[in-house]
């Protein structure tokens, strides 16, 4: 590896870390401002350890640590999983942002009585605002999945019905602590949290296949190789009513080209056959890194 690769990987590294602890900074503030000081129980780690903390006083964030450290035991053990150190990272300074907003530096709570669905509302999209960057870093905050995996490895149950599960038995534990109507609250926490996660993610790394038929298709692929600088396919194909055979060039984009790419093919060919498809991930070269 050259020097010049060296420092765009260190580079690439420092930016992981720098957003993943933006993340878990904001997943922080999501809890100690509005789920935790509200009794919502939006399931995983942190919504046992709040169940905990009204039970018994025990710190949330020192809760979630000792759990996350069983946990990526177990993990280690029984699947022999590698977790990437920025998950490990993650879990870790998510626990320590949250007793240090909660204990050292107290964060001005605010009053959500007369307004009590604002709280899963505010927490949930700011949790999912966090997470997902975290997410987006290639990275996670420990927790309940390792348990989804485990119970998958050694049943028939798939690893969603086994999160499902984890969490249910949570929003169960907390009916009974504190009554179903906080309980409610923590399912639309769950909700909002995760459409805003999706939408961070979609926002951040949305990737569009374009495909396209045209009579003049080589002036079509050698925009999109030189002005986009992306790669492109041609296909072999052959029209069903005409039984003409002509090619057709696809192509995967990002959101953002794809409104620089429809120009371009509207100045090269008005009449141009588009159709274009929304992916749900894209790994290989110019996209993510197969993880």
């Amino acid at each position: 590896m050259n020097d010049l690769n060296i420092k765009e990987s260190i580079k690439a590294t420092i930016e992981d870390y720098v957003f993943v602890t933006i993340g878990s900074l904001i997943t922080a503030i999501a809890l100690d401002l509005f789920l935790i000081p509200n009794q919502i129980i939006a399931g995983g780690v942190s919504g046992l350890a709040t169940i905990i903390y009204y039970m018994l006083k025990l710190p949330v964030g020192l809760q979630m640590l000792g759990y996350n450290v069983i946990l990526f035991i177990l993990g280690f053990k029984l699947l022999g999983l590698h977790f990437g150190f920025k998950s490990i990272y993650s879990a870790i300074i998510l626990s320590v942002f949250v007793d240090f907003f909660s204990f050292i530096v107290k964060l001005p709570v605010p009053d959500l009585s007369s307004e009590s669905l604002l709280a899963p509302i505010y927490g949930g999209a700011l949790a999912g605002l966090g997470m997902g960057i975290v997410f987006w870093r290639g990275a996670s905050t420990g927790g309940t999945d390792i348990i989804a995996l485990i119970i998958n490895r050694y049943t028939n149950i798939s690893n969603g019905t086994a999160l499902m599960i984890i969490d249910t038995l949570i929003t169960v534990f907390a009916i009974f602590i504190f009554g179903p109507i906080k309980a409610m609250y923590g399912i639309l926490t769950i909700f909002v949290t995760s459409k805003i996660i999706d939408s961070v993610l979609e926002g951040v790394e949305s990737t569009r296949s374009v495909m396209i038929i045209s009579e003049k298709i080589d002036e079509i692929k050698k925009m999109i190789l030189d002005d986009l600088e992306r790669g492109a396919t041609i296909i072999n194909a052959t029209g069903a009513y005409t039984n003409t055979k002509r090619p057709v060039l696809w192509a995967v984009v990002r959101r953002r080209e794809l409104a620089v790419l429809r120009r371009h093919i509207h100045k090269i060919d008005p009449k141009a056959f588009i159709v274009i498809l929304k992916n749900s991930e894209v790994f290989g070269e110019g996209f993510k890194k197969i993880s």
